[in-house]
């Protein structure tokens, strides 16, 4: 029940009803990591989605110099890790969090029993996760143009 109540508070599933989030909640796992944690390294296969509830993380990358520079933070209520996970891509940056960081977790597994289980579920969770991904790639597009 408390993951259900986690998800509650995550705005990428506002609009999930209460039997959608109490169905999405049996395929998440809620993890606190301590502050300087790394939840993925530049290379790692892209397994999960991270939905930051508490805490920061920030993504960095190195320079073609060696040096790592931090180049952007994921702050409270935004999802991390999407890009890699659905591309089933390696990720392209190192993830560590900032201070104490909580979150729910999607993993490969399961959102692959999730498919196979409740597809409407599922489809649902994708469409929210493709408007994210919109709204960041125009505002990336916005910065360039």
């Amino acid at each position: 029940m408390v993951k259900v109540e986690l998800a509650k508070k995550f705005p990428l599933f506002e609009g999930f009803k209460e039997n959608e989030l109490k169905e999405l909640a049996d395929y998440l796992d809620y993890k606190i990591f301590p502050e300087g944690e790394v939840l993925f390294e530049d290379g790692d296969p892209g397994n999960n989605v991270f939905f930051i509830l508490k805490g920061r993380v920030g993504l960095y990358r190195v320079d073609p110099f060696g040096h790592e520079l931090k180049f952007a933070v994921s702050p409270e209520g935004t999802p991390l890790g999407e890009l890699a996970f659905f591309s089933s891509k390696i990720h392209s940056s190192r993830a560590v969090t900032e201070k104490e960081t909580h979150v729910l977790i999607l993993t490969r597994e399961n959102y692959e029993k999730m498919k196979r289980e409740d597809k409407e579920l599922a489809i649902k969770f994708l469409e929210e996760m493709l408007k994210v991904m919109a709204v960041r790639l125009r505002d990336m597009r916005q910065k360039f143009v």
